[in-house]
């Protein structure tokens, strides 16, 4: 690999290497008065598992039947026939697979109906100890949690009365204290899982990763925001009206780790199936966003429905490949988030003032398919529904009875820490980031204090109409477009950098093109901070994103190295 030979040949007198140090330079303030959820890039949780081989051919040689006649072809709990019976040929009929488990907490489920008889079923996770369940002439999930010795253990069940019968379907064994959804094994074990969306304390900085990739993506900082939706993760509460589905709560391990994960399923209407937010109120010509996780299972389409108001916002979803559809009235992107989980959001302008339905998860067929014939058991996985008084989705904020706001992440440099790298005279910003919104991305704002004015500024911004910005003000005031056009800035990280020389040209450049220079011949601002945050000034009001890496070299670099720093 070739080095650029306009590459700077001077130091940075500050370098915030946010991607690869992780942490942040000690000379760096930071405050964030709430908690606040990010990725570190290698904490996972289980998500999906199934110890046991052929969960669901129970004619197979992984199981072993004593006294009992297992036949296949009846008709399952999704009303397909892929079911088996069992019936007792002698007291104390059993059908197990054995395993060798250690002495921790493990569930067994498995979906059973009552074919003929009146006696004892029992599920065992030993071979001896039993415990009875009260099935029915229904199909239902039946469990049994326990510890057992460690060691080769008996997993199965049984028919405790001759001549009882019982229709059986997806066995399943995890290493957990419950069950989860079930998972169809075949000839190999599932254990899948997922990374872990964490919780920083408050005060402490998040340095983000990618969650499916496990990139790095630097210093997450990201404006104050307000949930403005309750109940954001039980979808079960009143405040969510369901629309010819049902929603089966702890379904699933959610991205969070935890098993709060729903199911929404379709009944047998020819409609819509979904749920929606019943009273929220809206104003006329804001910009909101509403996001949802959402994981496929029997449907591998939803669809967001974030406004009611005429016209209607529409957006649709593959699951199965994780691709945004089609659109309404509307904006729409989707993100990975590892083992099948994706955000989906939706960014609309309300056209109407009051409470309506709105903040709608339906199921969906296709791209389009939003009305059909449910069949009474297919759904899709869903958790944390959210609606922001933003042009774009922060990172997840739960809610119960009312609703919650996380606060702003601030880090600044102020004093001697600011003063032992900063020349008065000349200088030279450099900025590596992901921006979640056009205005207000003030990465690398110099300033005096978190409101930008009165004794000057000088930074580097995103600005909504004239791409990369560079401004200065305080005797006399410049604005250095880049020439780059207003820019989609939520999933690409970008770099530019800005020089400014008292009484000679200063220049900004972008991504190693789009450059943009002028002479600046008032005298150099009065500024004595670095600041990353919610800084409001004019019509940039807080901003969010991800930041890699920030540079400060005290020498304005030329437009050839502006080029190559930013080309590099």
């Amino acid at each position: 690999m070739s080095i650029n030979t306009n590459y700077p040949n001077v130091r940075p007198s500050l370098l915030l290497d946010f991607a690869n140090a992780q942490q942040l330079d000690p000379r760096v303030t930071f405050s964030r008065s709430t908690t606040a959820p990010y990725y570190d890039g290698k904490t996972s949780v289980l998500a999906e598992q199934n110890l046991l081989l052929q969960s669901n051919t129970f004619s197979n040689a992984a199981w072993v039947a004593t006294s009992a006649t297992i036949a296949s072809g009846v008709t399952d709990p999704a009303g397909g026939t892929t079911a088996f019976s069992m019936t007792a040929t002698a007291g104390n009929a059993t059908l197990y697979q054995t395993l060798t488990l250690t002495a921790t907490a493990y569930t067994e489920s498995i979906w059973i109906q009552r074919v003929t008889g009146t006696g004892t079923i029992n599920l065992t996770l030993d071979g001896s100890t039993l415990s009875p369940v009260t099935i029915t002439g229904s199909w239902a999930k039946y469990t049994y949690t326990a510890t057992p010795s460690a060691g080769s253990r008996t997993i199965g069940i049984q028919i405790v009365t001759s001549g009882d019968a019982i229709n059986i379907y997806g066995s399943q064994l995890e290493n957990r204290s419950s069950a989860t959804a079930t998972n169809i094994t075949t000839t190999v074990a599932t254990s899948n899982y997922i990374p872990q969306l964490l919780t920083a304390p408050i005060n402490a900085p998040r340095f983000d990763f990618n969650p499916t990739t496990g990139e790095s993506l630097g210093l997450l900082i990201e404006q104050s925001s307000t949930n403005l939706l309750t109940y954001s993760q039980d979808f079960t509460n009143a405040v969510w009206a369901k629309s010819n589905a049902t929603i089966t709560a702890t379904a699933n391990i959610a991205p969070d780790g935890t098993q709060t994960a729903q199911l929404l399923v379709e009944n047998t209407a020819t409609s819509s199936h979904g749920f929606y937010f019943t009273t929220l109120g809206q104003t006329t010509g804001q910009t909101y966003t509403q996001s949802v996780y959402a994981k496929a299972k029997e449907r591998t389409w939803i669809v967001m429905q974030p406004s009611a108001f005429n016209p209607t916002s529409l957006a649709y979803f593959n699951l199965g490949t994780g691709v945004a559809g089609s659109t309404s009235n509307c904006s729409s992107t989707i993100t990975a988030v590892g083992n099948g989980w994706y955000r989906c959001t939706v960014t609309y302008t309300a056209l109407s003032t009051g409470g309506i339905p709105s903040s709608a998860v339906f199921l969906a067929t296709s791209d389009g398919g939003v009305s059909y014939l449910g069949n009474g058991y297919s759904g899709a996985y869903v958790w944390q529904n959210q609606i922001e008084n933003l042009a774009f989705a922060t990172s997840p904020i739960a809610t119960t009875s009312a609703q919650v706001t996380r606060a702003s992440d601030n880090a600044s440099m102020t004093g001697t820490n600011f003063s032992s790298w900063y020349n008065n005279q000349q200088g030279t910003q450099y900025i590596e980031s992901q921006p979640s919104q056009n205005a207000g991305a003030l990465f690398g704002g110099l300033g005096a204090g978190a409101t930008i004015g009165g004794s000057g500024y000088f930074l580097l911004s995103y600005a909504t109409t004239n791409g990369m910005l560079y401004s200065v003000t305080g005797s006399s005031n410049i604005q250095i477009s880049s020439g780059a056009s207003a820019l989609g800035l939520s999933n690409s990280f970008y770099k530019i950098a800005g020089s400014l020389q008292m009484n000679n040209t200063s220049a900004v450049v972008f991504n190693g093109t789009n450059s943009n220079y002028t002479t600046f011949t008032g005298q150099m601002p009065v500024v004595n901070q670095l600041y990353f945050g919610g800084t409001s000034f004019s019509n940039y009001v807080g901003f969010g994103g991800r930041i890699k890496k920030y540079a400060y070299y005290p020498i304005a670099l030329t437009q050839a190295q502006l080029q190559a720093l930013t080309g590099s």
